[in-house]
């Protein structure tokens, strides 16, 4: 695609309101409005009851102000009435490719980032006052697809609840489901308030004999900003240290990423929105933990753990196990490992829950003959 989205001349198609579904229009505002974007978003997250966390301005412009200038992007805003009930981030995709072919893909929210730089965006969605769900979907979407210039609309982390206005207005949506392992953390009420007592036994024996063999654990619980930027430092350098070991760059090996989560945190914090947690004994720091709090749910985001030659410690299930303790004293709901079905989420979960990443796909040549080789590649291994 030629030029940045909101350019005359592009495949975005023309600009202004079309009219749609329900008497809503969508109208087009480019990057380069963003402060009237801020109004418009600011405004509309103060009428909103419930805001996932990845739909407010904070989240968005943090976003913004680290990939803006690297994914090209606009605002979609629905209107009622002349009345702004919904707003969303469009951005097109950068460097996407399937097999040998180039793919233009429209992602909504913050997403589209280049592989290997993306912040990887869970609970995502668009903001829109609750009777404007399925209007405003169904108006986007009819929108969208009024614009030949790209070849898939992906959806990257939405919840169900979100995702399925969208998928009803665009059958040809398909949906990959994820588990999402969660911790209940209000069933630690029934075990006298000890999280510890609710997980499965087998992860009891596991953190018990950690702790036996590490001694006194302290934990941290970060309430400053200068507190919260040690505990990062320490994570990322943990986190770095045991990926590269291994061979592969670790999540935080490009500088925009560190950077969008650093403004994230100045972001949140003050809010309580951030959580960075660090388990330490008299001499070393076992574990940290970042996280964010999504309306009254803890969203586990990254981890950098100690590593120990003695098998009998197990540094991720100490500090996990401390910390939803922590978060259960200090009044949270559920504590979510976010998508991925790994073994430590399960042995640490007591239920689950879904995040759904879906693709509509324009008819083209090109699906064909990929699916035409993928056939041939499946045939060719199974005659081996």
């Amino acid at each position: 695609m030629q030029g940045a989205p909101g350019e005359a001349g592009t495949a975005w198609g023309r600009e202004g309101p079309n009219e749609s579904a329900d008497d809503l229009v969508v109208r087009w505002l480019s990057s380069a409005e963003r402060a009237s974007v801020r109004a418009i978003w600011q405004g509309l997250e103060k009428r909103v009851a419930t805001v996932p966390l990845a739909c407010t301005w904070d989240w968005t412009d943090a976003w913004l102000s680290q990939y803006g200038d690297l994914v090209p992007h606009r605002f979609a805003i629905g209107e009622a009435g002349d009345r702004p009930c919904g707003v969303a981030l469009i951005t097109n995709g950068v460097g996407r490719r399937r097999g040998p072919f180039l793919v233009r893909s429209l992602h909504l929210g913050t997403a589209g980032e280049p592989q290997g730089d993306s912040v990887f965006v869970e609970y995502n969605g668009v903001l829109v006052d609750p009777e404007h769900r399925v209007g405003f979907a169904t108006a986007l979407v009819r929108e969208l697809h009024s614009n030949r210039g790209w070849h898939e609309l992906v959806l990257d982390g939405f919840a169900p609840e979100d995702a399925e206005p969208f998928l009803a207005a665009d059958p040809m949506f398909e949906a990959n489901r994820m588990p999402s392992p969660t911790m209940d953390l209000r069933t630690a009420g029934s075990g006298d308030g000890d999280v510890l007592a609710v997980l499965k036994s087998g992860t009891r024996r596991k953190v018990r004999r950690s702790l036996e063999a590490l001694g006194a654990v302290a934990m941290e619980w970060a309430e400053t900003a200068d507190d919260a930027f040690d505990i990062l430092s320490e994570l990322i350098e943990l986190h770095q240290r045991r990926w590269t070991g291994v061979g592969e760059p670790g999540a935080f090996a490009k500088p925009r990423f560190v950077a969008f989560h650093r403004e994230l945190v100045s972001r949140l914090l003050p809010t309580r929105r951030v959580i960075l947690f660090r388990a330490r004994t008299a001499s070393e720091t076992v574990g940290c933990l970042y996280h964010f709090v999504d309306r009254g749910r803890v969203l586990f985001y990254q981890s950098g753990l100690a590593s120990y030659s003695d098998r009998r410690i197990s540094p991720g299930f100490v500090t996990f196990a401390l910390c939803m303790q922590e978060c259960y004293e200090r009044g949270l709901s559920e504590y979510d490992f976010l998508a991925g079905d790994s073994r430590y989420k399960r042995d640490l979960a007591t239920g689950s829950g879904e995040l759904i990443w879906a693709t509509s796909r324009r008819p083209a040549l090109r699906w064909h003959v990929l699916d035409r080789l993928a056939t041939a590649r499946r045939r060719l291994r199974a005659d081996a």
